[in-house]
Order: C-alpha cells, then structure tokens, then sequence
C-alpha cells in the first residue's frame, strides 16, 4: 500500500515542459521617453496655465504642507474582472551615467537608459495579459494616485504608433496636489482623456484616462513622472529605497508594493493556440470554453514577475471530480510578464458536462477556469449583473431558457456575487451549479424545471 501511494504521488507530480509561450517582450527595447523639445513644451505650458491658475484664485499662493501619499494609479474599468492586470516594467534610473548603466530604488536594473543620455524618469506600468486587447476594450483606466487641480492635459495624439517615432506627442494629464508636487500621466489612450478642464479637481482615485500606447511608446502602459515642485527640477521615485538618490527612504506610497509581486494574472483556456505579434496586430486570443470529445484544449495561464525556483501545479478535473490530469511547471528564469500554455487530448468518449482546470501557484490561491465538453457551457467569472457579457466567459449570455444538454457554472471573482435580474429558466436536462463558498443572488424568477 504505501508502494502504491508513493507511485501515485510521483505519477502527479511530474514535471511537464509547456507547449509554447515564453517571455512577453514589446517588439523593441524599452522607449517611452520625452524629447528634450517636447519636454520643454510641455513645461512651459504647466507652468502658464498655473500662473493663469493662480491669477483667478483657483490655485492658493502657499502650499499646504500635508504629505503626498499616493494610492495605485490603474483600476480595472466596470465589467472586467482579471485576477491580476497589470506589471511593472520600468522604475526610475537612478545611475545618472549612461548607456546601460542602471540602477533602480532597490539597487537592481529594471529600468533602462539611452545612448541619448536619457536616464528613465518614471514608474511604467503595463498592462497584461493582452495588452492590446484591453486597450481596444478600454478595460484598466489611469485613475488618480491623489487628490489635485489638473493642471495641463492633452488628448487627440495616435496612441498605436508602431513605429514608436521619437517626435511623436502623447496624451497626458498633469495634476499638482496640494503640497506643490505635479505628478505627469502619459500615454493615455486617443480620446479617452478626462472631460474634466484645466483648473477642476480631482479626488484620489478618479478617472484620468485609459491606458493606452500614445507618442513613443513600445505598447499600453502608463508613464507616471512625478516632481517635488513647479519648477521640475526636482524628480521623484515614489518608491522608497535603498539605492534611491531623490527621496532615499521617503515613499510616496500609501502602501508601497514589494519590488517583485510574483502573480498568476489569468487562467483561461484556448481553442488554438494563443500568439502575440505585437504592434500593429495585436494578440490572437482564441478564447473557447466549448470542446467535444477527441477536441484538444489548449490551457493558457498568464504570470507576472515570475520567479526562478517557483512552480505551479496543473490540475484538469472531470465534471465528476475525479481528477483527469496533473503536472508540475518548474520556473528557472525571471520574466516581468510570461505566458504559456498546455495542451491535452480529449478522450474519444469524454464525460458530459463542466470540466475544472486550476493552477496552484507559489503558494497562492488556487486559481481556476471552467471548460465544457460534449454540452454548451457558460461560465460566470465576474460579479454582478448576470445580463453584462463581460461578467461571462467568452462573454457569451446564456439564453433565458437554458435547454437540455446546457450548463451553467457560477463561479463570481472573490468577494463578488452573481446577480440573476431577470426571469431565468433552466429547463429539463439542463443544469445549473454554483461553485462551492460562491454567491448567487436572485432578484427576478429563477426557474428549475
């Protein structure tokens, strides 16, 4: 007996190497940075519009001396519900030599310099998995990291320049608080910028923009910059930090993040395999929840700062329960943003109903995605209105009536609910579960037969 356990524990932990994916690069080294000519036009017209400010009593004369902290400075929009949607690419160079000499707040390199004698100013934030999607989709906007006057603001410039042209204007907001620091908001999406006007207010949290990819940009990301004062003389990181030469261990963060946030952003699977071209492309997702017996399935997972010495283990469940398949993925190597996927056979005679694919990673929450097979599935990943495709898998609404030979899995995001508002009815043959420790809340007719 103990023979026989110990073979199945072997047996379900062995190693498996992914069928593709890999390290999720934009298509040329890290740029985003401002011209000096248009960094100077960009000061000169704060600087106008501030003593306009000033002039008519919008801006106060003194400065208040509370201390800038700032909260996150990206929101996943209403109706988008990915565990994780974001990574940090780029923080502040604080070796002021160049090129390819880097040094960031922690003493590591994760920013970048140019042969120009560009040092990177700011904090990138990209969006992932599936940048460009989410751009199109308009789902992570830039809200505001703390309450100011908007101070300058600029929309209407290309934000999908594949040719990342150093001349190219970006779309930005320009925000100063209350102690005189300006934090700079750029490469926000075409047209999406705040309809507030210069010389309204903002509140900590509130809609700037979307991330987008506009002036020289190597894809969706935001560049926050941020200076102590009026003059910009003075940058910030708002990472606090043993090699941090501006603020040394002042964080500007209410809460700051560690400097790797290890994250499984999205488990989903795939009817082909997933690709990402890039620039002017954009991603092939191949999103399917639906499979028959014999089809392939292609699993998708999707990392930030994944880590050398860190494993996930792969788990697929039969609607049953009883596991089908499991295998362990071993990480070596650190990637800011990796994705990879698993392919598995279908039997010929596959079992009707709901299949289970998880990923335990790192010692994290198990994450989860539903797939069905030999029926119609719908999943409901998000939380709230059952009628909001968003809320669905493929974003796919199951129909009013669910017929025989259909199937509904609840499976709301943690801490959400799934909102049934209208009448819904699942007929004979049909089937409709609700995960276990999930909430589903009725407010029409809810219909079994």
């Amino acid at each position: 007996m103990l023979f026989l356990i110990a073979a199945m524990y072997s047996i379900a932990q062995q190693v498996r190497q992914p069928d593709g994916g890999g390290f999720y690069t934009f298509t040329t080294d890290p740029s985003d940075e401002l011209t000096p000519t248009q960094r100077k036009s960009i000061i000169d017209k704060l600087q106008k519009n501030e003593a306009a400010l000033r002039k008519s009593g919008v801006l106060p004369d003194g400065l208040r001396t509370t201390v800038t902290a700032f909260q996150w400075p990206l929101a996943q929009a209403p109706g988008f519900f990915d565990h994780g949607y974001y990574g940090v690419s780029n923080y502040v160079d604080h070796n002021t030599s160049f090129p390819n000499l880097l040094r960031d707040y922690n003493c590591g390199t994760r920013t970048y310099d140019q042969q120009s004698g560009y040092n990177h100013k700011g904090t990138d934030v990209f969006t992932w998995p599936f940048p460009w999607q989410k751009m199109q989709k308009n789902a992570v906007q830039v809200v505001a990291a703390a309450p100011g006057v908007i101070i300058g603001k600029e929309d209407g410039n290309a934000d999908q320049s594949c040719a990342f042209c150093t001349s190219c204007n970006w779309n930005a907001v320009y925000i100063m608080h209350a102690d005189g620091s300006v934090a700079w908001y750029g490469h926000l999406k075409t047209n999406s910028v705040t309809s507030k006007a210069v010389g309204q207010s903002v509140t900590g949290g509130e809609y700037l923009g979307v991330v987008g990819s506009s002036g020289n940009s190597t894809g969706p990301h935001l560049h926050l910059e941020v200076y102590t004062s009026n003059t910009y003389s003075q940058l910030v990181d708002p990472y606090a930090g043993q090699c941090n030469s501006l603020n040394g261990n002042t964080s500007w963060w209410a809460n700051q993040q560690p400097y790797y946030v290890p994250t499984l952003n999205k488990v989903m699977t795939h009817g082909g395999a997933p690709a990402m071209p890039g620039c002017p492309a954009g991603e092939v997702v191949n999103e399917k929840i639906n499979f028959v017996s014999g089809n392939t399935v292609f699993l998708g997972s999707y990392y930030r700062d994944q880590q050398p010495g860190q494993q996930s283990v792969h788990r697929v469940f039969r609607p049953d329960g009883v596991q089908y398949t499991t295998w362990t993925q071993n990480f070596s190597t650190y990637y800011s943003a990796s994705w990879w996927y698993y392919t598995i056979g279908l039997p010929s005679q596959a079992m009707q109903g709901m299949w289970r694919y998880e990923i335990a990673y790192a010692g994290r929450p198990v994450q989860t995605a539903y797939f069905a097979v030999n029926t119609i599935g719908y999943s409901f990943i998000g939380n709230g209105d059952w009628n909001d495709p968003r809320n669905w898998a493929n974003e796919s609404v199951p129909p009013s009536i669910l017929p025989a030979g259909h199937e509904i899995i609840i499976n709301p995001i943690e801490g959400g609910e799934c909102i049934v508002n209208q009448n819904q009815q699942i007929a004979s043959g049909a089937k409709l579960t609700v995960v276990s420790g999930k909430r589903m809340r009725t407010l029409g007719n809810l219909v079994i037969d």
